[in-house]
């Protein structure tokens, strides 16, 4: 992305390892502030795998140094080739961001990409605008990983150069290969606490809590979770905050009460479905994200639920802050603002490089109660 204002040079890579499509319409959401810039990264990896040379080779010869060290010139020349065709930048963009002015900085973006879109554009936008507040050059690079596989993606970008680096939604896996390892720059986490690493995340638990004793409030003891996993560690706090409200109430949501589906809205349709035709839908649901509730909606209104009537939703806002207003009937919800935690994870990252905050520094974000018309006050 590269800003208007002179002051600037924001650019946004992706990693040429990854599937770039899902980020084309996430860019589309920024157009409106800033023109986007998207280069392909290739590694030093990537060219000895094509030249059948070791990783060391390759160094030696992009650096100007293969005659010196009696490499070939057929080698030679078959790497710069490679290297040329495969649009390699990677080693003179390091060199020159290691001599660079003291406000200019490279930020790699770690993001998940079994989460969704409109999840990551809002994050991305969030990032995007702090660095337009910021007086500095600073190049992102997002590269997308597969969950469990960030050790993966961490090792194809080992020979990039970074001054931080910003991880989202890790699994358990993930979190445990990162504190098994040393990282030479600063790192972010987003909604993960750690004490190893500084991170930008919300009271989750409190989340859950505060949601349970809405329904508790109302004299509703009834409860189910529509969840698509109670193993993530964001979703499981989530939930857990929710569940020991009302057993420290004295009314324990019973384990067939928490529904597990995909992470689409049909999903949640066909197991609203389900629940009914068992006849043992609860008298309230705490959806994981408003996609879920979305679909759970749909479903009641296909099988003539009354909500709030006979059922009452209340969800987390993640996906579709946009359209929950207009959701028929409206979604009450705690809103997470993804778009300040994108703000502050850049602006954390910052203060990390330049040493302005000690590491590990956690910052709190809270997230908004909206009470809409699916669980009234």
């Amino acid at each position: 992305m590269i800003a208007n204002d002179s002051r600037l040079t924001t650019k946004m890579n992706i990693c040429s390892s990854c599937n770039t499509d899902f980020l084309e319409k996430t860019f589309n959401l920024c157009q409106n502030k800033s023109r986007v810039e998207v280069a392909i990264v290739s590694t030093i990896k990537d060219i000895a795998k094509a030249a059948g040379v070791s990783i060391a080779t390759v160094s030696i010869v992009l650096n100007g140094k293969g005659r010196e060290r009696k490499i070939s010139q057929e080698t030679q020349q078959r790497i710069y080739k490679i290297a040329q065709d495969l649009n390699y930048v990677p080693n003179q963009s390091a060199k020159k961001l290691r001599s660079a002015k003291k406000d200019s900085y490279a930020i790699a973006f770690y993001w998940a990409t079994d989460f969704r879109i409109n999840y990551l554009a809002r994050i991305t936008l969030g990032i995007q605008e702090e660095i337009m507040k910021q007086d500095k050059a600073i190049h992102l690079t997002v590269v997308p990983y597969k969950v469990d596989q960030l050790q993966k993606q961490l090792e194809a970008m080992q020979n990039e150069f970074f001054n931080g680096i910003i991880i989202a939604n890790m699994s358990n896996k993930d979190m445990d290969y990162l504190n098994s390892i040393h990282i030479p720059c600063p790192v972010v986490l987003f909604n993960r606490e750690s004490d190893k690493y500084s991170s930008v995340t919300m009271d989750n638990y409190t989340i859950g809590c505060n949601v349970a004793q809405h329904f508790l409030d109302k004299g509703i003891f009834d409860a189910g979770v529509l969840t698509h996993d109670t193993s993530f560690p964001i979703m499981r706090t989530w939930m857990q905050g929710f569940l020991d409200t009302f057993a420290k109430a004295g009314h324990t949501v019973p384990e067939e009460n928490i529904i597990l589906c995909d992470t689409s809205s049909s999903s949640a349709v066909e197991a609203t479905k389900k629940l009914y035709e068992e006849k043992r839908m609860p008298r309230a649901m705490f959806c994981e994200s408003d996609v879920l509730a979305h679909g759970m909606l749909y479903a009641c209104h296909e099988l003539g639920i009354s909500i709030p009537q006979d059922v009452e939703v209340f969800t987390i806002g993640i996906n579709m802050a946009q359209f929950n207003d207009y959701a028929i009937p409206s979604l009450s919800r705690v809103d997470i603002p993804m778009g300040e935690i994108g703000q502050h994870c850049l602006h954390l990252m910052v203060d990390l490089i330049e040493k302005k905050k000690p590491n590990p520094t956690v910052q709190f974000v809270e997230g908004k109660e909206i009470i809409g018309q699916s669980s009234p006050r």
